[in-house]
C-alpha cells in the first residue's frame, strides 16, 4: 500500500492552519505594553496572531489619537482579520475563542467600561456610539478606507463607513469583549 505523502502533509496543514489575527496598537503608552501583550498570549492557540505596535512619535502633526498609526499599519496587512487594540485597553479572556466562531466576515461585540457596558447593534454603528475597540472586521472588508486623520472621532467614522458599505457582511455578540481604558483606571 503505497501512502501519497503529499496530500497527508496538505490535509494536515489545512486542520492545523490557523487564520491570521493582525491586532494594531498604536502606542503612546509603551509602559503598558506588557499587559496588552498578557492579554493577547492566549490567542496564538486559536490564530496565527500577528501584533504590529505602531509608536506615535509626532510624524504626522494633523493626526489624532493614532490615526495615522491604524492607517500605516492598513497599507501593511494584506489579509485576515484585522482588530485594533488601543494601548489602554485589555482584552477579554473570550475575545479569541468568540471570534473563533464567527461565521460573517465582521464582528461588533459589546465592550466592559467598568462601570457599565457599551452595548452593540446595527443602530450603534455610527460616530460617538461605537469604539473602535468593539470591532474585528476582515481586511478585505475594510478595503480601501483609511481614518481621517484630524478628527478625533475617525474611528467611529471608519466603523461607519465599513459598515453602510455592506451590514449583510457582520454579526453581533451581545458579551463584552474588551475592557475599555482599563489601564487608565
Amino acid at each position: 500500500m503505497s501512502v501519497d505523502v503529499e496530500a497527508v502533509i496538505g490535509a494536515y496543514k489545512g486542520v492545523m492552519a490557523k487564520e491570521r489575527l493582525t491586532i494594531v496598537t498604536p502606542c503612546s503608552r509603551p509602559h503598558n505594553l506588557q499587559r496588552l501583550a498578557e492579554s493577547i498570549r492566549p490567542g496564538r492557540l486559536l490564530f496565527d496572531v500577528v501584533w504590529l505596535v505602531v509608536f506615535d512619535f509626532g510624524e504626522c502633526e494633523k493626526s489624532k489619537v493614532g490615526n495615522y498609526q491604524r492607517n500605516c499599519a492598513l497599507d501593511a496587512i494584506e489579509s485576515g482579520w484585522v482588530y485594533f487594540l488601543d494601548d489602554d485597553t485589555v482584552m477579554h479572556l473570550d475575545f479569541f475563542r468568540e471570534l473563533a466562531k464567527v461565521k460573517k466576515e465582521a464582528v461588533a461585540f459589546e465592550q466592559d467600561l467598568g462601570n457599565g457596558i457599551r452595548p452593540v447593534s446595527p443602530e450603534r454603528m455610527r460616530v460617538q456610539k461605537i469604539d473602535m475597540g468593539q470591532v474585528a472586521i476582515r481586511r478585505e472588508v475594510i478595503s480601501d478606507t483609511r481614518f481621517e486623520l484630524g478628527i478625533y472621532e475617525a474611528d467611529g467614522m471608519f466603523i461607519e463607513t465599513v459598515y453602510n458599505r455592506d451590514p449583510a457582511r457582520w454579526e453581533f455578540l451581545h458579551k463584552p469583549l474588551t475592557y475599555y481604558n482599563a489601564l487608565r483606571r
